[in-house]
């Protein structure tokens, strides 16, 4: 799938000192950042998502733990992505159905590029697989 992929983000550092990963325009993001949001305290094996955008980009960081992300595109290609890496990022655009399993305390970092709109949410999976007749 084209408009869902994992993208490393240059960290720099030391194991003494730690780490910075710094995300900007030079830096590869797809888009601009229009707001920011973080889930924390999940339960293990929680699943959250379970909807699509139909404009919005966004791009997962797992900071801590693992999330697994399992996505769809409307002709019905799946993939799945583990993030366990708060360097690497998961780019997943607008049209995928994409759902979000916690383990191991994880915390979800998004970076999107709009803000909150419940109007650009696919929330009914049937309405979202109409998208590959439209």
């Amino acid at each position: 799938m084209n408009n869902v992929y994992l993208q490393a983000f240059k960290a720099h550092g030391s194991d003494n000192d730690g780490y910075l990963s710094a995300i900007e325009r030079n830096t590869g993001l797809p888009f601009d950042i229009k707001r920011v949001y973080t889930v924390i305290d999940t339960k293990e094996g929680n699943i959250r998502g379970y909807h699509a955008h139909k404009t919005l980009n966004q791009i997962f960081f797992a900071l801590k733990g693992k999330i697994v992300a399992y996505c769809e595109n409307p002709e019905g290609e799946k993939e799945k992505f583990e993030l366990d890496d708060p360097h690497v990022g998961l780019i997943c655009g607008p049209h995928i159905w994409h759902t979000l399993t916690y383990y191991d305390d994880a915390i979800l970092m998004v970076l999107a590029s709009e803000g909150y709109d419940e109007a650009d949410y696919i929330r009914d999976y049937n309405e979202f697989k109409k998208l590959k007749e439209g």
